[in-house]
């Protein structure tokens, strides 16, 4: 091994298919995240919103039931190949693996950090980061050990939940618990309406200055109540995404079609019954005193997210030597930093009151037909970029602070 840290991952070293996947994981990033683009984040503590009528409920319905957490699972499948990646590749050119890995995560961090302090709160970027650390402890274990813990650890915060539902229902067994609870609950829920009034005041009508801090409280209240739940998620979804690139489903997707048939099958009929059943049944979870009917919702919902993620991933890996669309995502693929970012910065720029103020004017149909317009231009001008440079703006200044030197950039 050599002690060269200035050699990334060539172009010519890329996985097409995973360059694909990343592309339209962004359509359903998009999708999901513009409705709180024009809410504050902590509006989905209330469920889905039964308010909206026509078209917009329709549009909405649709991605509650068959985008929201899918392609968030999707994305963090990605993380976890692309950890096993660059690691692999990265032990056979340097000396220290690890170190390389970890510089990687703190940049993407402080991308994460800002993106969520100063542009928008509902940044995945920064738990990324954190999750991604606890990947160091498992850079040598085989595909089937990094499976079993992704599962072991994605399903601790399912069993918290159900443990959550056992203690409520069993202290509201009386009626003076039931009363208790009730009361506390309805305090809890007084709190979060009250941070969303003052946050959606400060989006609608307030200062940049109104904004940041508005954001930092909802952030706090975020980060100080779901971290325990959001890390173990998206840690076990890491390490199920690097059994697959260790086992070579993902790296090699060529010669594992007839894995990608059983994900595409099994994805399917798991995922479609659970994400109706979530679509129709579990649009009201309450997550601050869940009892046992949100518990199972709680519980299919992870069924739905993994199911149909998988079954998208499937039908993508399947597709893409038939239709030359797919092969068309894979330069955003390449920079979907860049383009993530850019979706923030394009829809708060759209909606907030520090700048053009739209901020609850438009309906989700055409918003959400808005985030689709937008996620097309990023194909050609991605592709238009990728021919006369060699990343992505934020995709070459997170290698460059990586490797600890400037990268080439233009062709």
């Amino acid at each position: 091994m050599t002690a060269n840290l200035t050699t990334p991952v060539t172009e010519n070293d890329r996985i097409h298919l995973l360059d694909c996947i990343r592309g339209f994981a962004l359509l359903g990033i998009l999708l999901m995240n513009i409705e709180y683009f024009q809410k504050p984040l902590l509006s989905m503590m209330n469920g889905f919103d039964y308010s909206q009528t026509g078209a917009d409920f329709g549009v909405a319905w649709f991605v509650f039931t068959f985008v929201q957490g899918k392609f968030y699972t999707m994305f963090s499948l990605l993380f976890g190949i692309g950890f096993i990646v660059f690691y692999d590749r990265a032990k056979q050119k340097h000396s220290h693996p690890r170190w390389l890995f970890t510089r990687r995560l703190i940049v993407l961090g402080a991308f994460g950090f800002a993106h969520l302090a100063y542009i928008w709160g509902g940044d995945i970027l920064l738990n990324y980061a954190i999750a991604g650390l606890f990947l160091l402890f498992f850079v040598n274990k085989s595909a089937k050990t990094l499976l079993r813990w992704g599962i072991g650890i994605f399903l601790l915060p399912v069993i918290l939940f159900w443990l959550g539902a056992l203690s409520i229902e069993a202290a509201s067994a009386t009626p003076e618990g039931a009363a208790a609870l009730a009361q506390d609950n309805q305090a809890a829920m007084a709190e979060v309406n009250a941070i969303i009034a003052t946050a959606a005041e400060a989006y609608k009508n307030g200062t940049y200055a109104d904004v940041l801090a508005a954001r930092s409280q909802e952030i706090g209240y975020f980060y100080t109540t779901g971290i325990f739940f959001m890390t173990p998620t998206v840690l076990g979804i890491f390490l199920i995404g690097a059994s697959l690139a260790r086992s070579g489903v993902a790296t090699q997707p060529e010669q594992h079609k007839t894995t990608y048939k059983k994900l595409l099958k099994y994805g399917a009929i798991l995922g479609l019954p659970a994400a109706l059943y979530v679509g129709f049944y579990g649009t009201q979870m309450n997550f601050l005193a869940p009892d046992f009917a949100t518990a199972i919702a709680f519980t299919v919902t992870q069924i739905a997210n993994f199911g149909l993620s998988f079954a998208y991933i499937a039908i993508l890996a399947l597709a893409i030597k038939h239709y030359k669309f797919i092969q068309q995502l894979a330069p955003a693929g390449r920079m979907a930093l860049t383009n993530y970012l850019t979706h923030s910065i394009v829809f708060t720029s759209l909606f907030y009151g520090y700048a053009l103020g739209m901020y609850g004017e438009i309906g989700r149909a055409t918003a959400t037909l808005l985030a689709i317009l937008l996620w097309l231009a990023q194909l050609p001008l991605s592709a238009w970029w990728l021919k006369r440079f060699r990343y992505g703006p934020c995709e070459w200044l997170w290698r460059s602070l990586t490797y600890l030197q400037p990268q080439p950039f233009k062709r």
